[in-house]
């Protein structure tokens, strides 16, 4: 039952007291199971993500990493806002040069990071998306070999 319980506790605004027991395994349901309607950001190089990066990537949509966190080319980052897949650079760092700003001391600051459980991680992913589980965390990225083909609607 993945995606049932984000979409009922969001339709009762958390009211919602989900139990659950194993019954048994079933035959899959025959009915094509809905996709999202938003898509990913994705890391544009390998490193690791900086501040500046970061502050530049969250005006695109919600982050799941936070500064410091290693990326890798093609690992989903976060969503983005709209449909379709964006590649952001969470790496990126700030030019250290030697010209002075009026705006210089202003700053945006960075969002919380959206914290993503396993059954949140693949109730997110698509199925061209891929997912990797270690014993501290669990990364989400575009899978290589359906790196050419697009999904037919």
């Amino acid at each position: 039952m993945l995606g049932l319980k984000s979409s009922l506790l969001t339709a009762t605004r958390g009211t919602a007291i989900i139990d659950s027991v194993f019954d048994s395994y079933r035959p899959k349901i025959a009915e094509a199971i809905q996709a999202r309607d938003k898509g990913s950001l994705l890391a544009f190089a390998d490193g690791a993500s900086t501040t500046f990066g970061i502050e530049g990537a969250q005006d695109r949509g919600r982050l799941f990493i936070e500064p410091g966190d290693d990326v890798y080319k093609g690992m989903i980052v976060g969503i983005n806002q709209r449909p379709g897949d964006l590649e952001v650079n969470v790496c990126k760092t700030k030019a250290l040069t030697n010209m002075r700003s009026a705006n210089k001391g202003i700053t945006t600051g960075i969002t919380a990071a959206v914290d993503m459980s396993l059954d949140a991680c693949v109730e997110y992913i698509a199925a061209d998306e891929i997912m990797e589980v270690t014993p501290s965390l669990f990364r989400m990225a575009k899978n290589p070999a359906m790196a050419g083909k697009k999904s037919k609607k």
